[in-house]
Order: C-alpha cells, then sequence, then structure tokens
C-alpha cells in the first residue's frame, strides 16, 4: 500500500497544507512547533477513525492526543474537539489519497467472503471485531441471508474495479459532535489487508519521537499473552514499541528460530552499518533471573546487556530491526525525528541504509520528519527520496533539485547553510553581524525560527538582491528572503519583489535607533570611567558629538564633486572600439578633465571660494541636523565618540546589544520603530 496525497485542514496548527507523495522515502523539514509531527498525528488519527487494526484503536489514538481520557467511559466514544481542532468553529478535514499493491488486491479477493459479513455487521451498527458467531442466528435467517447476498455483490464489484498503483480517496470529518467518514467498503478493504498478518507485522507503523526506553527489568510474555500489545504498538499505542526493545528481540529470536530465519545476520547488520565493533550474541538468563540480550564489543571482547547502550544506540537498533522485521511488503511507516539523540556521523548512514537495506527489500514507504542536516542534504540528493519544507501552517512545498539548487548556491555564498534555509520560517539579511546581535538582542521574541545573517557590508547586500531577484525572475526561487541595511544619506534604487523583500531604514544606520538618551545615561554612569555630570549636561554634550559630524559631511560631499574630474575609461566604453577610437576617446577625457580643471584654478582666490561653498551647505544642513540629528548622524561614529570621551569600560557591541536588549524590555519609541520595520519584513 501506498500514501499518494495528504490533505489536512484544521488540524492541531496545520490549517490547510495538502502535498503529493511520490518517492518511498519523504522527508519533511522545518522550523521546530511548525506543526511537523501533527502531520504524523493526522494520518494516525485518519487510520484509526477509518480501517482500525483492533477495536480500541482509536480511543487509544485519542489518549495520545489529550482528545479524551482512558478513564473517561459511559458507553460512547466522547472528545474534546478543542485538543484535534486548530480553530474549533470549522470542522477537521484530513484525506489520504492510497494505493493496493497486485498482492494486496489478490489478499482481499481470497478475503471477500469475511468482508461482506464485516460490512452487514457495519451495517447493523456492529464492530468489526464483534466475534462473528453472535451474529449467527442474524445469518441464518432470510433478512441475513439476502443481506450478506446484497454485501457480497457490492464487495465484488468493488473489488472489480480495484487496480494495482490505482489511487483510491478516504477520508474523515470531525466536528464537536460526531466524526463522518467517507465509504465504508473501501475502509474495510485496507482493514482486511492489515488484520491478515501476523502481530508482529503491520502496513500502517508510527515512530514517535517520544522514546521512553526502560532500563532494568520488565516483564516478558510470549504467544497469545503479549498479541494484543504487540499489535497495539505498532500504531495505537505506538510510544510502547520502545518500552518492548527486549521484548521485540526476543519474539524476534523465538520466532525466527521456528521459521529457520536468523535474527543475528539482521542484527549485526545494524551494527556493522552504524555501530561498529559491536556483535548481538544471543539471549542469556542473569543469576538474578532477568533476561538478558547480549551484546559483545569485539575490540575488548567484553560482553554486556543491550540496557547498557546509550538511549540513542537502543532507539536506533530497535527501530531499525522493527523496520527490517516487522514491517511487510507495501507497509508505510511514519518516523518522527528519526535521528534523535544519534551523532552526525550515525546520521549520515541513515538514508543510504534506509534505501537499500530496508525500502530496497520490500517496497515500503517511509514518511519522515529530520533536523539532520545529514538527512536533509540526502534527501535532497538521493534519487530515492523526495524531500518537502513545512513553511507555515498553510504550506508545504517540494524541494526539487533542479528548481533549487542555484538559489541555494547563492544563499550558501550568503553564509547560510542548506538546512538553515530550509528550517528557518525566514531569512533576514543585513550589512554586518554586529547588527544581527543588536536586532536579536531588542528582538529575541520576534525573531525565533529567523535566520539572521550579517554580510559584508552594502556592496554585498546589492549584489545578493540581484542575484536573487534574477534568480526569482526565472521561476527558481520559492522561499522569501528579506534584506535590511542602513540609510547611509544614499537612498536605494532597489525595490521589492515578491519574494525578495527589501527595507532600508529611515536613520543612518541600526546604531541611530539606540539614542534613547534616559537608557543610555544610565547605561554609561554604569559602564564609564568618567561618567557623565547629569542627565542634562549629557543630553547636550550627544547632540553636540552627533552635529560635530556634520562638518565631515559637507566636506565628504564638496571632495565627491572633484572626484567625479576622471580621465579613466570605463571598461564598457572599450566594447567594440578600434585602437584609434581610443586613442581619440582617451584624448577627449583629457582634454574635458583639463577644462574642468582650468575652471576651477583659475578663479583668484581658491581657498575663499571652498569656504564659501563650505558655508553654504552647513547654512543649508545645520537646521535639519539640530531637529533631526538622531536620524542624520552615523550611529556607529557617535557610540565611538560615547566610548572615547567617558571612557566606557567594556566591549562597544556589548555595550550596544546590552543597550538594545533593555529598549527593547521598554518598549521604547526608538525601538519600537526600528521593531516595525523588522517585523514587516519577515512577516
Amino acid at each position: 500500500m501506498k500514501i499518494n496525497k495528504v490533505s489536512i485542514k484544521n488540524f492541531r496548527k496545520l490549517a490547510d497544507i495538502e502535498f503529493s507523495l511520490k518517492k518511498n522515502i519523504s522527508v519533511v523539514v522545518g522550523p521546530n512547533a511548525a506543526g511537523k509531527s501533527s502531520i504524523f498525528e493526522s494520518i494516525r488519527l485518519a487510520k484509526a477513525v477509518l480501517f482500525p487494526r483492533m477495536q480500541d484503536e482509536l480511543r487509544n489514538v485519542l489518549i495520545h492526543l489529550g482528545a479524551t481520557s482512558a478513564h473517561f467511559y459511559n458507553g460512547q466514544l466522547q472528545y474534546d474537539f478543542s485538543a484535534l481542532a486548530g480553530d474549533v468553529t470549522k470542522p477537521v478535514n484530513i484525506a489520504l489519497t492510497l494505493t493496493f499493491t497486485a498482492s494486496e488486491i489478490e489478499t482481499l479477493k481470497r478475503c471477500n467472503t469475511q468482508i461482506a459479513r464485516n460490512l452487514v455487521s457495519a451495517q447493523l451498527g456492529r464492530s468489526f471485531d464483534d466475534p462473528t458467531y453472535d451474529l449467527r442466528a442474524y445469518f441464518s435467517t432470510n433478512v441475513g441471508q439476502q443481506a450478506q447476498l446484497e454485501a457480497s455483490a457490492h464487495v465484488e464489484e468493488a473489488l472489480a474495479s480495484l487496480k494495482p498503483d490505482a489511487p483510491f480517496v478516504t477520508s474523515i470529518e470531525i466536528t464537536a459532535t460526531q466524526i463522518s467518514t467517507s465509504g465504508a467498503i473501501i475502509n474495510l478493504f485496507v482493514s482486511a489487508v492489515e488484520r491478515n498478518l501476523t502481530p508482529d507485522k503491520a502496513i500502517f507503523s508510527y515512530f514517535p519521537a517520544d522514546r521512553s526506553l526502560p532500563q532494568g527489568e520488565i516483564a516478558i510474555q510470549i504467544g497469545p499473552q503479549d498479541f494484543k500489545a504487540q499489535t497495539d504498538s505498532h500504531f495505537a499505542t505506538a510510544t510502547t514499541k520502545y518500552g518492548r526493545l527486549k521484548q521485540s528481540v526476543i519474539n524476534q529470536t523465538l520466532l525466527g528460530a521456528m521459521e529457520g530465519i536468523s535474527i543475528e545476520s539482521e542484527f549485526n547488520k545494524i551494527f556493522t552499518t552504524f555501530l561498529p565493533g559491536k556483535q548481538f550474541i544471543g539471549l542469556s538468563q542473569k543469576p538474578s533471573g532477568l533476561l538478558a540480550v547480549l551484546v559483545k564489543d569485539i575490540t575488548s571482547g567484553k560482553i554486556f546487556d543491550i540496557d547498557s547502550l546509550s538511549s540513542g544506540e537502543k532507539g536506533l537498533v530497535l527501530s531499525f530491526l522493527l523496520f527490517r522485521n516487522a514491517i511487510t511488503e507495501g507497509s508505510i511507516i511514519l518516523v518522527d525525528e528519526l535521528e534523535l539523540h544519534l551523532n552526525a556521523a550515525v546520521c549520515k548512514k541513515i538514508l543510504p541504509y534506509l534505501a537499500k537495506e530496508i525500502v530496497g527489500v520490500t517496497d515500503s514507504q517511509f514518511i519522515v520528519s529530520t533536523h539532520s542536516p545529514e538527512l536533509m542534504r540526502d534527501a535532497f540528493e538521493h534519487d530515492d527520496a523526495e524531500l518537502f519544507h513545512l513553511r507555515s501552517d498553510t504550506d508545504i512545498s517540494p524541494v526539487l533539485p533542479q528548481d533549487k539548487i542555484e538559489v541555494l548556491e547563492i544563499v550558501r555564498r550568503l553564509g547560510v547553510s542548506t538546512e538553515s534555509a530550509l528550517t528557518s520560517k525566514a531569512l533576514m539579511f543585513v550589512e554586518g553581524d554586529s547588527d544581527v546581535a543588536i536586532l536579536e538582542a531588542a528582538f529575541p521574541s520576534d525573531l525565533v525560527g529567523v535566520q539572521s545573517r550579517g554580510l559584508n557590508g552594502r556592496p554585498e547586500v546589492e549584489k545578493s538582491i540581484r542575484d536573487l531577484q534574477a534568480a526569482e525572475a526565472k521561476g527558481l526561487l520559492r522561499e522569501p528572503q528579506g534584506f535590511l541595511f542602513d540609510n547611509d544619506r544614499q537612498p536605494t534604487q532597489f525595490k521589492s519583489s515578491n519574494l525578495v523583500k527589501i527595507a532600508q531604514l529611515n536613520r543612518y544606520c541600526i546604531e541611530n535607533y539606540l539614542l534613547d538618551e534616559e537608557v543610555l545615561y544610565d547605561k554609561i554612569q554604569k559602564s564609564a570611567k568618567r561618567p557623565p555630570d547629569s542627565r542634562g549636561t549629557f543630553s547636550r554634550h550627544i547632540k553636540e558629538l552627533a552635529i560635530a559630524q556634520l562638518e565631515r559631511v559637507i566636506l565628504n560631499d564638496l571632495i565627491n564633486e572633484y572626484r567625479s574630474i576622471t580621465v579613466a575609461i570605463k571598461a564598457k566604453e572599450l566594447k567594440n572600439k578600434s585602437v584609434t577610437d581610443i586613442a581619440n576617446l582617451q584624448l577627449q577625457k583629457f582634454n574635458e578633465a583639463a577644462d574642468q580643471l582650468r575652471v576651477l584654478t583659475s578663479k583668484a582666490d581658491w581657498e575663499t571660494d571652498f569656504y564659501t561653498k563650505f558655508d553654504a551647505r552647513r547654512g543649508e544642513l545645520q537646521p535639519q541636523w539640530e531637529n533631526d540629528w538622531k536620524s542624520l548622524c552615523s550611529g556607529k561614529l557617535l557610540f565611538e565618540d560615547l566610548q572615547r570621551h567617558y571612557e566606557i569600560g567594556v566591549d562597544l557591541l556589548k555595550f550596544k546589544t546590552a543597550l538594545a536588549e533593555e529598549l527593547g524590555r521598554q518598549n521604547k519609541d526608538d525601538i519600537l520603530a526600528l521593531r516595525s520595520t523588522v517585523t514587516s519584513l519577515i512577516s
């Protein structure tokens, strides 16, 4: 069996997502709390409603979801709808598109009589696993026999329409008062396929991220006493599978011996791949009477109980042992954070082993969530796997190598890893690392899940904007990118596009938003060797330091006017030019520069003219700076001046981040203006 498509509406964190599965290994990535686990839980809930394997499977799943209690029962299934729905005013809708394999269809044809009886039982409101002999009187009557004949005809008709790998849709709708499902016959078919398996096998198996592995003595049961617990551990009570490590090993050892199958080779294949240097020895009884699963360290020769492995090692051994021996052809396995408790060296081996040794042998389907960079990279690059990015409660997108490689190369050049680009809810680029530190100190809650990266100044920012907008124009960009950069008294010519958002600060730089005189005075008093005498003198002095920058600004503007006088030929002017053309062009530029220099130097008093221009510019700008010095001055230079004058005895970046944190805590107007710009960029 395969899941071809999943559609989820209003289930917990997921408002409305839909995605199609085309390969046997599907890996879902996304920020923390984005709803990755909710994908698995929604499939689990739909399966428990539509085609349960055991009668109490739905109740057990609802208990795990916190929607009902094992101790609350008054003759009917009652549940807390708010534990399932994101919006309690709307229904929860979950739809699965599935396909049967050829062998599963043959199994259904052999079970058609029992399926027909189950259909009649469902029509009578009886559970599928009620003992059939309870209905022997009914099926002995003319009414019962007629009902079975009609049911058999419906089943035969439905079976005739089944084709291998042909998709069919089955769905549920849950409201505060009822649970509704799609057609009964196809659901009975899915149930019949799984109920035809022995307890150690499963079509659907769920491996949750909550992994509690017991230490010491556990109860070991074999045979009918363990039948239900073993069956439930696949899906209904999935967390119990982790407490059944020894139980699973013992069961498979005994069953393997009876069927002539050695579990030792499977065990050692897992050890060889993931935990080299260890070897499965067998079972033993300790002097205390406890059962031990013996593992040998090949280097030292020491033999120890499997309990002595780390939690990550035990979880890995159990998971892969069940992957190989507890699933059957066409099984569907949901694994939440497969890499949990494992280091990077082990994670690199997971997907290749899964593809070759499990999926390649059983043709099973794995849907896996991960935060592991190694698993993400392998899913992105491996032919047998596909990668999905859950970006929000309404957006889950496939990450296709042919569509993404150019963009990811750009992102890598910007200093962001592939995994960070895929697991962050937003990417924000700023001019420098100090800007990142200030923003994260000022707005920690707003930037949760946001990957912020400092670039090497404004030229790199503008180059990156050009590259990403070019990629967007080609249709290669899907995730939004944000660029926040200083004003620098140089308004940008770039405009935001749909996916490349641009925000230029209204003030000279980020530090200009930290110039709250009240909080700044308090911080300097605590950190400076020569603190200001009073708040009044400090306010006057900081304004004087800021306005003193005006002289340098005017001088730079005047000098830039003279920089326009050039004799250099630009590279683009050389294109398709002959030697004669270039020679003439160079002479022309010499003459133009000479004419400009003659005009400038012909004045009787050059110095007086220069001062005249300077004074005129200062007279024009001084009133603006008097009123708006907090925006117009260079905040970076102003902080350096403050550090020198008051002898601030801490690292200047640490001082700025502490100041930003305090301004954010007090919700000061200046920092709130910056916050508005940042949040609009990343929203």
